[in-house]
């Protein structure tokens, strides 16, 4: 399919408001979910996003790290990453990886013919409207291209937009729509009827079962 993103035609017919999906942001956002692997903390996901007009800055952060016997660690996965915004789209990313050892980048600057894009698995010019997979914004889920926060590499998936249902957060079940991406990335993402994103859960490459879970 290359790397542009099929959407189904359900999408058309979503009971997520459309204006919550294009809205301006607040002020501010945080979205601080802690992660569980078979139901067990193994780290913390963070958002931090600050709107002043249509600009937006967004520091994300991720620390992840499975033990065995409590201190010895078997994998780590280390993630830091600035994003800029004028409005829905991106002016600017700069992120850095440690995946168990693994290093990569990605430097993302927005140009008079799209972004221009400097990666460890990716080098070149994607569409203006293209979307990182940092899922905080809702509108991730009808955008056409869709690229790797990690690397760069544009990605070839499908998401399917699903029922609403109660979504588990730290404090309270949370009326939220799933959406199930599969292709290069198999996940699934919920957000709530405002459009803040509220869970993630997939399984990791061991088979375990990884959940989010919103503090």
């Amino acid at each position: 399919m290359g790397p542009f993103l099929r959407l189904s035609a359900m999408l058309l017919t979503l009971a997520l408001p459309w204006a919550a999906l294009a809205g301006t942001p607040a002020p501010q956002q945080r979205y601080d979910f802690q992660v569980l692997r078979e139901g067990s903390p193994i780290g913390h996901h963070r958002v931090v996003v600050r709107s002043e007009g249509a600009r937006s800055e967004v520091e994300i952060d991720i620390e992840l790290r499975v033990k065995a016997a409590g201190f010895l660690t078997l994998y780590r996965y280390l993630h830091t990453s600035r994003e800029v915004w004028d409005g829905d789209r991106l002016v600017s990313l700069h992120s850095t990886t440690d995946n168990d050892g693994r290093q990569e980048y990605l430097n993302v600057e927005a140009g008079p013919d799209g972004l221009k894009v400097d990666g460890s698995r990716y080098r070149g010019t994607l569409p203006a409207d293209t979307m990182p997979t940092s899922y905080w914004r809702p509108d991730f889920v009808r955008r056409a291209t869709i690229m790797d926060s990690q690397n760069g590499r544009p990605l070839d998936l499908v998401i399917r937009p699903q029922q609403y249902e109660l979504a588990s957060a730290a404090r309270d079940d949370v009326p939220a729509q799933r959406y199930e991406l599969s292709g290069d990335v198999e996940l699934k993402l919920w957000y709530g009827r405002d459009g803040r994103w509220v869970k993630t859960a997939f399984k990791a490459r061991d088979g375990s079962q990884i959940e989010y879970l919103l503090q």
